[in-house]
């Protein structure tokens, strides 16, 4: 996997939209912990949750407060000061309730805290862009750096039918336009900033040849992307999201 130009974009968006260190913050569903790490080397007091954490190796442990839980059910210490801001990086569609988990969120944030969202937007991808995508994994996979396609699925003759049953989850997965209304119920927000997107896939399935090669790779797919997206020619399979909790 290669992981520096997501943790990279992640860590752009935040630093737009967050206070200014040393804001006290929680992630939600932190993953490896780089996006978390970056941000306690910012300056910033984190909590970072998820329900199973295995952190990359250089990751500083005793940087971020690290908290294995599932949020809908973290026990926020009742003698600690609520957060600045609570950051969903890429785990709120996964969520079992979003609106749950909003909730929540607006429970443990002080007046005025901001809530930030960066994720994925299953709903948003259009026929153009599942046909770009399969197009391109076709591609990288019969150059060896993404795994073969499940012949099955690759076989299918229409694109967003294949991207509609490669996205099917038990529980369904949130989509984007459920999370942008689940957030101004409850939020102040502005509007809502496309991403790319699909350029993560490659980071994260991507073997074979050396990080430096995959890097370059997965940089030039999101330049591609970004491109395509900007001249809409593609949808932005990516969303952010940016709200603040009334005072």
């Amino acid at each position: 996997m290669s992981g520096s130009l997501p943790v990279a974009e992640t860590l752009r968006f935040l630093e737009r939209a967050l206070p200014p260190a040393p804001a006290r913050l929680l992630e939600v569903g932190c993953g490896d912990g780089l996006v978390a790490g970056g941000l306690a080397g910012r300056g910033y007091d984190v909590t970072a949750l998820d329900e199973s954490l295995v952190l990359a190796a250089d990751v500083p442990g005793d940087a971020v407060r690290w908290v294995e839980t599932d949020f809908l059910f973290y026990d926020h210490p009742p003698d600690e000061e609520p957060f600045d801001a609570v950051l969903f990086t890429r785990s709120l569609h996964h969520v079992a309730s979003v609106d749950r988990a909003l909730d929540r969120a607006a429970e443990i944030l002080c007046p005025g805290g901001r809530l930030l969202a960066e994720e994925f937007a299953v709903d948003r991808v259009t026929l153009p862009t599942a046909r770009w995508w399969y197009d391109l994994e076709a591609v990288l996979a019969a150059a060896g750096i993404l795994p073969t396609p499940d012949p099955e699925l690759a076989s299918m003759g229409n694109p967003l039918g294949r991207w509609r049953r490669e996205h099917a989850h038990d529980p369904p997965l949130a989509t984007g336009h459920a999370m942008l209304s689940a957030v101004r119920d409850r939020f102040e927000t502005g509007p809502a900033e496309e991403a790319p997107y699909l350029y993560r896939y490659v980071a994260e399935r991507a073997a074979g040849p050396s990080g430096a090669v995959v890097d370059q790779i997965v940089r030039r797919v999101h330049e591609i992307e970004s491109r395509l997206v900007r001249e809409r020619d593609i949808a932005a399979a990516g969303i952010r999201i940016t709200g603040t909790l009334p005072a």
